[in-house]
Parts: C-alpha cells; sequence; structure tokens
C-alpha cells in the first residue's frame, strides 16, 4: 500500500509539473515580453536615427545639385558674355583693323615668354 500511495503522489506531482511548466515557463514569457519590447524599442530608436540620417543625406545631395546648376548656369552666363563680347570685338576689331590684331599677337608673345621662362625654370630647378 505504501508502495501505490508513492506511486500515486509521484505521478500527481509529474501531471502537475508536466502541466504547469515548472512555474518558471510564466516568468520566463514575461522576461522574454520584456526583452522583446525593449529591443522593439531599440528598433524603433534605430530606424528612426536611421531615417533622420536618410533625410540628412538627401538635404546633403539634393543641396550639392542646386549648387551644382547655379555653377553651370553661371558657366553659361559667362559664356554667352563672353560670346557677346567677342562679337562686339569683332565688330571693332573689324572698324580698328591693324590694332585689333598687334593685341591679340602681344597676348600670344606674352604667353610664349611666360611658356619659356617656365620651362628654364624646371630645367634650372632639375639640375
Amino acid at each position: 500500500m505504501g508502495y501505490r500511495l508513492f506511486g500515486v503522489v509521484c505521478l500527481a506531482m509529474s501531471v502537475w509539473l508536466a502541466v504547469s511548466g515548472c512555474g518558471g515557463k510564466s516568468s520566463k514569457s514575461g522576461t522574454e515580453k520584456a526583452k522583446a519590447q525593449q529591443q522593439g524599442g531599440q528598433k524603433s530608436v534605430i530606424d528612426q536615427e536611421l531615417k533622420k540620417q536618410y533625410q540628412m543625406y538627401r538635404e546633403m545631395r539634393q543641396y550639392q545639385l542646386n549648387q551644382q546648376e547655379k555653377a553651370e548656369q553661371e558657366a553659361k552666363k559667362k559664356e554667352q558674355q563672353s560670346e557677346k563680347e567677342a562679337k562686339a570685338g569683332g565688330k571693332e576689331g573689324k572698324k580698328g583693323g591693324k590694332e585689333g590684331k598687334k593685341n591679340e599677337t602681344s597676348k600670344k608673345e606674352k604667353k610664349s615668354g611666360n611658356e619659356q621662362k617656365k620651362k628654364k625654370d624646371m630645367s634650372g630647378s632639375g639640375s
């Protein structure tokens, strides 16, 4: 009889432990939920930070594009002005005749003189 009672008690305890999950499972699920919420919170913080950084990147890229566009527009304006001046200079050059050619040749002579000086400086410094 003692063995039967011991067997029934052991069986009842094993069924009870199996059903209740040793009591640790419910406490683990609570900590797991807390960890999941914390990770979810961290993920949302990370997502927010990434969104901010991406927004800053887009703003910087837009600024760069705007600056590039402005530079191109300024270059076009300068080119158009130089063309207008060249056309106006060409008309004056035709009227002036030799004066326009003299200015052009003197500019060429100055450039060639500067180039020769640079070559001499380079050859002299290399020795």
